[in-house]
């Protein structure tokens, strides 16, 4: 079947470093302490993940056809209809973004963006355990949306084998009716785009400190490791050091005994 360009380069580009850094953030999140030099990276990846929004959202805005948000299938009544033909087996086909796909990216969009903002406040120690809950909700959702985006691109690609997961590699679908696909991949789009993700990275590599582990984030102090000894905030950060006052309690009162 004839193929069509639907996906250029920086819509792919987006794709592909947006799930490398949440794979990433989310890894490290589970399996490394945050006592770790390591665990840092988590807060740096969240970071770049939040640049890439701000990059794909002017793209959603100026790009072509197919990677501009207008392009989206978000009428609820579609998903409706979209959803109800996967259980009667006639799923219909798009050439762009199905409405399933397209609430699916909104969705972790928007997630990601939660998750940077309760990242955050909890580094600057604003009712920590609040956040730390919110934040761990917010994070759990995006892996459940993720993996159903998924689960429903295997289900497609079982059901109509038109190579539909590998077209955000190759960025070529099979032709749908009459539609039509792009002319341009957009290489100097895509060039523009890896060199401002090298320039943010640049940047949050030339202002972490990494023996304090804190960021210099646009002028703002960003602990992105464990909270130093010492420190403590009454918005309800992990006082760890707060036991340590009632230590330092304690001694005096057994010094007083003592005596």
């Amino acid at each position: 079947m004839k193929k069509i360009k639907v996906y250029d380069l920086p819509t792919r580009l987006f794709h592909w470093l947006f799930v490398l850094l949440f794979l990433s953030s989310f890894f490290i999140a589970k399996y490394i302490d945050d006592d770790s030099w390591i665990y840092a990276y988590h807060m740096l990846s969240g970071l770049l993940m939040a640049f890439l929004i701000i990059l794909r959202v002017v793209w959603g805005l100026v790009g072509s056809k197919y990677a501009r948000f207008s392009s989206f299938r978000l009428a609820p009544r579609e998903l409706v209809d979209y959803l109800s033909s996967i259980v009667n087996s006639k799923t219909r086909r798009y050439v762009g973004h199905n409405p399933a796909s397209s609430y699916a990216a909104i969705a972790m969009f928007l997630l990601t963006i939660g998750l940077v903002i309760t990242g955050l406040l909890m580094s600057f120690g604003i009712f920590e355990d609040f956040f730390e809950e919110i934040h761990e909700l917010l994070s759990n959702s995006f892996v459940i949306i993720a993996i159903l985006h998924v689960a429903g691109l295997v289900f497609h690609e079982i059901k109509h084998k038109d190579g539909l997961v590998f077209s955000i590699v190759t960025g070529k679908k099979d032709l749908v009716g009459q539609k039509e696909g792009i002319g341009n991949n957009h290489l100097f789009a895509g060039i523009i785009f890896v060199g401002l993700v090298l320039s943010f990275i640049f940047y949050l590599a030339s202002n972490y400190k990494s023996s304090t582990q804190k960021l210099n984030l646009f002028g703002t102090q960003v602990r992105l490791g464990e909270t130093e000894h010492g420190e403590h905030n009454k918005h309800g950060k992990r006082g760890g050091d707060h036991d340590d006052h009632d230590d330092d309690y304690d001694d005096d009162d057994d010094d007083d005994d003592d005596d």
